[in-house]
């Protein structure tokens, strides 16, 4: 992993508690991020997206991964999209990757697709319908962008990502959540070494302990990330490390600060 500074996004996810002023109790994922499409796709949008890029960029990133919720491809406007990039443009920040859920129907996977193209992304990380899958690969050849499942809970191990690829591989691939493998107690380093060369992304996660899954900043919990990105050199990964921390009840960025100056030391060894 060379240029560091290069291979390491913000999942613009880490804000989700944010439109609901971290004060949802008890914390709700749907709730939340229905909350934020609402605040993200009305009259205010140029506000609050500049606002959280400008958070993000001040930060010291660079690149993003963007989360449905802040730029749905149901919901968004080209007007919208184009604010979008023209917000993206001025802080000098690039889209790596889309992450979320694409659809549970042919229409809306293709508005995915079509709003991630539009938005330079190269990878669609998260999940989707699996009847869907024969037209998400024609999606992926059709716009080159590749499709990596993320292993939330009802994909927990390797061997179902694996199950999900299937032969698509040129297209398909694995998005590890290093969280969730610590979540159900399977050690981060080995999935990635069973993944392999299907591993196209990564969400860098740190979790407090196995069963739960509450974020913390990397290094403050259980993962030991310096071993997931030795394993990621050995298998020979070079795309990029998003960090990513959702604390429900609390601003996430002093704790990604954190996160991000460790990051930079440990790619630097």
């Amino acid at each position: 992993m060379q240029d560091i500074e290069d291979k390491i996004s913000f999942i613009t996810a880490n804000f989700v508690g944010r439109a609901l002023d971290y004060n949802l109790k008890p914390f709700d994922w749907g709730q939340a991020d229905e909350a934020t499409q609402r605040l993200f796709h009305g009259g205010s949008f140029e506000e609050e997206f500049s606002e959280i890029m400008r958070i993000i960029s001040d930060a010291g990133f660079k690149m993003i991964e963007l989360w449905t919720a802040h730029l749905n491809y149901k919901k968004a406007t080209q007007e919208l999209i184009q604010k979008a990039k023209q917000i993206l443009k001025n802080l000098n920040l690039s889209v790596y990757s889309y992450a979320g859920g694409f659809g549970n129907s042919e229409e809306e996977i293709e508005k995915s697709f079509q709003l991630a193209q539009v938005m330079g992304a190269k990878v669609l990380a998260g999940s989707l319908n699996e009847k869907l899958l024969d037209r998400a690969y024609s999606l992926c050849r059709e716009h080159k962008i590749r499709l990596a499942f993320e292993n939330h809970p009802d994909r927990e191990t390797p061997e179902k990502i694996k199950e999900l690829i299937g032969d698509r591989e040129d297209w398909f691939g694995a998005c590890v959540d290093t969280g969730w493998f610590a979540t159900f107690n399977i050690d981060v380093s080995d999935a990635i070494h069973k993944l392999g060369e299907k591993v196209f992304h990564v969400h860098l996660k740190d979790i407090k302990a196995a069963g739960a899954h509450e974020t913390c900043a990397l290094g403050d919990g259980i993962v030991n990330i310096p071993a997931v990105i030795s394993a990621l050199r050995e298998i020979g990964y070079d795309g990029y490390l998003s960090i990513e921390h959702e604390p429900e009840y609390h601003d996430p960025m002093q704790e990604v600060k954190k996160s991000l100056g460790r990051l930079r030391e440990w790619l630097r060894k």
